[in-house]
């Protein structure tokens, strides 16, 4: 499902034009200095129903939108949750039964001369291979 993620995210034109293809799950690549996403997995539940487990897994998935500016960061939020709020379909394999906004905070972080702005968005997304 993670790199079924990051596809479906990069495929939307809004997100690509302001992220490229710089979304990544974990860590930000060393000198990476453009706008991206940085994806953590949070937790991983299977779905049951009385007869064992139904094939559903419900994922929180914390996204770091990340801007050299505040507003930049917002912007990446903003077109995050435009491709996946609420998401219901098959994507490259993966069924998506919904994507559902959690939680938003902001943050900002300075390393070395270079100062991030985050808008950090949680997601639950119920998936299964299709």
């Amino acid at each position: 499902m993670q790199l079924v993620l990051s596809n479906f995210l990069i495929a939307s034109p809004a997100l690509a034009a302001l992220i490229g293809n710089r979304a990544f799950w974990d860590e930000l690549p060393q000198g990476l200095d453009s706008p991206a996403i940085v994806m953590f997995l949070i937790s991983s539940v299977p779905g049951y129903t009385h007869q064992g487990a139904d094939g559903l897994t419900s994922d929180r998935v914390q996204f770091d939108c990340r801007g050299r500016t505040a507003d930049e960061a917002r912007q990446v939020a903003a077109a995050l949750d435009a491709r996946l709020s609420g998401f219901k379909g098959t994507f490259e394999g993966v069924r998506f039964q919904g994507a559902f906004k959690q939680g938003h905070r902001t943050r900002s972080d300075k390393v070395e001369a270079i100062r991030w702005f985050t808008a950090s968005v949680d997601y639950i997304i119920w998936s299964a291979a299709a």
